[in-house]
């Protein structure tokens, strides 16, 4: 294994030394959608959700609402800061926790993204991106309902009581590690580019900033883009994954790997309704 991994290194060595100027170029856009387009966003969800996180004990919640869902106070709160702050902040918030299929129905998108970058930039259309959004968090809130009976409740989610300056440091930390997947997916979407022809589609599996971008810029109809920036956002990109491991040790992959899946499926399910009843 470790001669496969040292071949595979050297291969791209070469790689790099050949196409250094497509990389550069790859790397030069893939940097100018983070710094323009994930950062403004990412940086202040994240950061706001680890002050709320930090509230947590402050905050009243009745007991009706999380004791329907079978899960303790906290959960729901984790639950309120997913949605809030999206992934991959939730699975670091989540890595203390016995409730294991919390991990697979909380990856939910950054919701400033989807409508602001999405919406606003990409589509020029608030009404369908909020479509893709709706349709992305009903999935993983129906996955949640399936399971919730397996659930177990608990208080060993990650206790957070930091300073200002402890905060903009864990704040930080967290986008360093989303960035620098970021970047090193970019190598391999550089590959895919100088090799593969109707590359988009690849590109969105392998990191979803990227192919969202991508896609926006394809001559198809706006629906077929939308579904497609649906898949993306729902699966989550292998450089979302890559994150959620990074982030969260406890994660067994093949099984979150399923359930992106079935997450994917029951958005696009969801997606169609939607379409049907507002546009046709």
């Amino acid at each position: 294994m470790k001669k496969i991994l040292l071949i595979v290194i050297l291969l791209l060595e070469v790689f790099i030394i050949i196409y250094s100027k497509e990389i550069i170029k790859e790397f030069t856009l893939t940097l100018n959608i983070c710094i323009y387009s994930l950062m403004p966003t990412m940086f202040f969800q994240i950061l706001f959700s680890n002050f709320l996180l930090n509230l947590k004990n402050e905050l009243y919640i009745p007991k009706k609402i999380y004791n329907f869902l079978n899960i303790s106070k906290e959960e729901f709160i984790i639950i309120l800061l997913s949605i809030f702050s999206g992934y991959p902040n939730n699975i670091r918030l989540l890595k203390n926790s016995n409730n294991e299929y919390l991990n697979y129905s909380t990856n939910f998108v950054n919701p400033l993204f989807i409508l602001v970058n999405v919406g606003l930039i990409y589509l020029h259309n608030i009404k369908l991106a909020s479509i893709i959004y709706l349709s992305h968090i009903i999935a993983n809130i129906i996955i949640l309902f399936l399971f919730k009976k397996k659930n177990k409740s608990n208080n060993n989610l990650i206790s957070i009581n930091y300073s200002y300056s402890e905060l903009l440091k864990n704040t930080i930390s967290t986008l360093s590690i989303i960035f620098s997947n970021i970047l090193f997916i970019s190598l391999f979407i550089a590959l895919i580019k100088l090799t593969i022809p109707f590359n988009s589609y690849i590109i969105g599996i392998l990191e979803f900033s990227r192919g969202i971008y991508e896609i926006s810029n394809m001559n198809i109809t706006i629906y077929l883009k939308g579904l497609l920036i649906l898949i993306i956002i729902t699966f989550g990109s292998f450089s979302i994954h890559f994150q959620v491991i990074s982030l969260n040790e406890k994660i067994k992959y093949i099984k979150y790997l399923l359930f992106r899946i079935l997450n994917v499926l029951i958005s696009i399910f969801i997606y169609f309704i939607f379409i049907y009843i507002i546009y046709l």
